[in-house]
C-alpha cells in the first residue's frame, strides 16, 4: 500500500509539472483597439496561410466566442474574405467586441483587436482628399459651424467644440481657404483623416440645425495584374507629404519605400532599384514579378493613412501569337514527318519488287525464255508506273507544303 501510494504522488507530480509547463509557455498577445463609425467597413489584416478568426461580443461577454474563419474558410456569413484580408461590412452595435486572430503555425503569436462602434444620427463617409458637403436646405443663414474630433464623441455635448466658422463668415486658424459656404451647402475641401469627428451647423439663432459625422476612408485599390506589367501608384498628395510603405506577401516586415518625396535604402535592398521610379505623384513599379505581391500603404505626415494598395501577380503565361506560331510549327513538323515515313515505305515496297525482278531474270535462262521474259517486262512495267505516280504525289505534297509554308 505504501508503494502504491507513493506511485500516486509521483503521478500527481508529475502531472502538475506537466500541466504548470504547459500554462507557463510564453505567450505573444498583441492588442490593438479600432474605433470606427456606424456602416463602415472593418478590415481585418490577416497572416500569411491558414488562420482562425473568432469573435467575442462585447453585450454579451459571457457567451461562447463565434467562429468567423477557421483555416482558409469563411464559415460565417457575417464575414467575407477578400486577398489578406477579412472583412466585416458595415459594422453596427452588435459587431462591437473582441476579435482574436490566431495562426495555426505559430500558436504563440495571438492577436487581439477590440472594436468600438461609434453612433451618429447622420454620418456621410468621404475618400481621402475628396470635399465634404454638409446640406443647409431649411437652415437660415449666416450659419455656424462647429467641430467635435473623433477622440470626443459625437453625443458628448457637454465638451466644447471648436468653431470653425463663424456666423460673420470667419475661420478658424488653418481652414483659411478650406470653408465655403453658398444657399445649399457648406463645404469643408481636401479632408484628412484629422477632419473625422462630429460636426454641427447652427442657424441665425445659434439653434442645432444639421449634427452630422465625417468619417474619411482611405483610398482602397485592389490590383491583379499580369507577369511582367506596370503598377501604378497615385500618391494624391504631393510627394514631400506623403510616406510609401510596402509590405510583401512573404513577410509580414513592413518597409519605408519613400520619405517625404525621397526613395530610402529599402528600395536597393529589396532589389526594387531599377523597376521603382517616380514621376511627380506618380510611383511606378516596372516588371511585377510574383514576388512583388503585397500590400502598398500611403500615409501623411501625420501617419493617417491616404491609401492603400493591395497587388496580386498572375504567373507567367506565353503572349497568344506565340502559341498559335508554336502550335503552326509543330502542325509544319507533324505533315513533314508523315511525308517522309509514306517516302519510306515506298522506297522499300520498290526495292522488294526489284529483288523479285532479279531473282526472275535469273531464273529467265533454266526455264522458258519467251515466258520469264514476258513476266520480267510486265513487272519492270509497272514498276516504272509506280514510280511516276510516286514522283507526282511527292511533287503535289511538296508544292502544297511550300503553299503553306508562304501563308
Amino acid at each position: 500500500t505504501k508503494e502504491s501510494a507513493k506511485m500516486v504522488t509521483v503521478s500527481v507530480i508529475a502531472f502538475s509539472f506537466l500541466l504548470t509547463t504547459a500554462l507557463s509557455a510564453p505567450v505573444k498577445v498583441n492588442e490593438d483597439s479600432m474605433t470606427l463609425f456606424h456602416g463602415e467597413d472593418f478590415h481585418i489584416m490577416l497572416p500569411a496561410g491558414a488562420s482562425e478568426v473568432t469573435f467575442r461580443n462585447r453585450s454579451s461577454p459571457r457567451s461562447a466566442d463565434v467562429v468567423l474563419m477557421r483555416g482558409r474558410n469563411v464559415v460565417n456569413n457575417r464575414a467575407k474574405h477578400q486577398l489578406s484580408h477579412l472583412i466585416i461590412d458595415a459594422v453596427g452595435e452588435g459587431d462591437e467586441g473582441v476579435y482574436t486572430v490566431k495562426n495555426p503555425d505559430k500558436p504563440e503569436d495571438v492577436r487581439r483587436i477590440t472594436l468600438v462602434v461609434r453612433d451618429c444620427s447622420n454620418e456621410q463617409i468621404i475618400k481621402y482628399g475628396d470635399n465634404y458637403h454638409i446640406s443647409l436646405l431649411g437652415v437660415t443663414p449666416p450659419i455656424t459651424l462647429e467641430y467635435r474630433p473623433i477622440a470626443v464623441e459625437a453625443n458628448q455635448t457637454s465638451r466644447p467644440a471648436l468653431v470653425l466658422l463663424t456666423s460673420t463668415g470667419m475661420s478658424r486658424e488653418g481652414y483659411q481657404g478650406r470653408i465655403s459656404v453658398n444657399d445649399r451647402y457648406v463645404t469643408l475641401s481636401a479632408v484628412t483623416g484629422a477632419d473625422e469627428g462630429s460636426y454641427t451647423v447652427r442657424d441665425a439663432k445659434g439653434d442645432i440645425q444639421r449634427k452630422v459625422c465625417l468619417n474619411v476612408r482611405e483610398h482602397q485599390n485592389f490590383e491583379t495584374l499580369p507577369y511582367g506589367k506596370r503598377l501604378k501608384i497615385n500618391l494624391i498628395l504631393n510627394s514631400s507629404l506623403v510616406h510609401l510603405y510596402y509590405t510583401p506577401d512573404s513577410d509580414p516586415t513592413s518597409h519605408l519605400l519613400l520619405d517625404k518625396g525621397e526613395f530610402t535604402s529599402a528600395r536597393t535592398e529589396l532589389g526594387l532599384e531599377d523597376r521603382l521610379s517616380m514621376e511627380g505623384s506618380l510611383v511606378f513599379l516596372d516588371q511585377v514579378k510574383v514576388a512583388d505581391a503585397g500590400q502598398f500603404k500611403i500615409t501623411d505626415i501625420l501617419g493617417f493613412t491616404v491609401s492603400s494598395i493591395h497587388l496580386e501577380v498572375q504567373p507567367y503565361k506565353l503572349e497568344s501569337l506565340y502559341v498559335a506560331i508554336i502550335a503552326l510549327l509543330g502542325l509544319l513538323v507533324f505533315l513533314l514527318l508523315v511525308c517522309l515515313l509514306s517516302c519510306l515505305i515506298k522506297v522499300k515496297k520498290r526495292a522488294k519488287r526489284a529483288a523479285a525482278l532479279e531473282k526472275i531474270a535469273q531464273k529467265a535462262g533454266k526455264e522458258d525464255e519467251g515466258e520469264a521474259f514476258r513476266e520480267v517486262v510486265k513487272n519492270i512495267t509497272k514498276l516504272s508506273e509506280e514510280s511516276k505516280h510516286s514522283q507526282a504525289d511527292n511533287t503535289e505534297k511538296s508544292q502544297s507544303t511550300e503553299v503553306d509554308i508562304k501563308v
